[in-house]
């Protein structure tokens, strides 16, 4: 049985007038996969600020295994925090950055590190200043791999990364996962590639928490109805609509809400298509409410 190992109970963080997170309750368990899924400015990274004591909430609390986590560093060395942007020393050598970075985390494996710097082609004689984008993503995979730390956290890891380069790392982490079981917090814009790896989605709208669901209940979910618009209007009425569209006389409509088989063979029936929908597009439904 997984045990939860971070929780946030009501936090909330402002600056100003602006609420980035507001009243955010949740709950992270060992040996999971979550993806943290928002748009831009929905809160995601004040979040991840929050939880490895960058920054500090109005109110509420965050514990880990139930101890306070705030300025908190015999628990704070137990969780990795790989941000979207690190500000290495530009002239130092990525070896040496790998070595000093290997000195907070009593778990990290060095000799794994200089494997994944391999595979990745990523030399470490080169100073960091030297490095393109995509192999500054690559240096930060590289790190937040080899903690091995009990919380992992990344923070849009794979910019700059073309698709090869990204299936690696999605196979890399899950390997990794297997052998060395812990918790990952993935935040990314790419959902549609991403979301197999995951194992839950927690999904954030003006910093608040709107959904936290295993990915398969959330594909599960979710169809899309469409057909001569008469006929659809009247087959989802009383279902829960997220979107609709429509083209000439053909609506589409998106239902978040579990269909049962029954139900499904009787808008068959009835002359309508039922398709899955796809889970980038589920979120821009979900985020698109009000």
């Amino acid at each position: 049985m997984s045990s939860m190992i971070l929780e946030t109970k009501n936090l909330s963080k402002s600056y100003g007038k602006v609420k980035a997170v507001e009243d955010f309750t949740i709950k992270f368990e060992e040996n999971k996969i979550y993806g943290l899924l928002g748009r831009n400015g929905a809160g995601k990274t004040t979040l991840l600020n929050l939880i490895t004591s960058r920054i500090f909430a109005n109110s509420g609390e965050i514990t880990f295994f139930g101890e306070n986590l705030v300025e908190n560093q015999d628990v704070l060395q137990h969780i990795c925090y790989i941000p979207e942007k690190n500000f290495f020393i530009k002239q130092m050598k990525v070896k040496k950055i790998i070595a000093y970075c290997s000195t907070f985390f009593e778990n990290f494996n060095i000799l794994y590190a200089d494997e994944l710097c391999e595979k990745f082609s990523l030399s470490v004689n080169k100073k960091y200043s030297a490095l393109s984008r995509g192999y500054e993503s690559i240096l930060r995979i590289v790190i937040g791999l080899a903690t091995r730390a009990p919380i992992t956290i990344f923070d849009e890891p794979v910019l700059g990364l073309d698709a090869a380069v990204r299936d690696i790392f999605y196979r890399e982490l899950l390997n990794d996962y297997s052998a060395f079981p812990r918790t990952f917090i993935i935040s990314t814009h790419l959902i549609e590639e991403s979301a197999d790896i995951f194992e839950e989605a927690v999904i954030i709208k003006n910093g608040r928490l709107i959904k936290q669901t295993s990915v398969e209940e959330l594909k599960a979910a979710a169809v899309y109805i469409s057909g001569k618009r008469e006929t659809v209007e009247k087959a989802v009425s009383g279902l829960n609509v997220i979107h609709t569209e429509s083209i000439a006389n053909v609506l589409i409509c998106t239902i978040y809400q579990p269909l049962s088989s029954g139900q499904q063979e009787h808008l068959r029936l009835s002359g309508l298509d039922i398709s899955p929908v796809p889970i980038q597009k589920l979120f821009i439904y979900l985020t698109n409410q009000e």
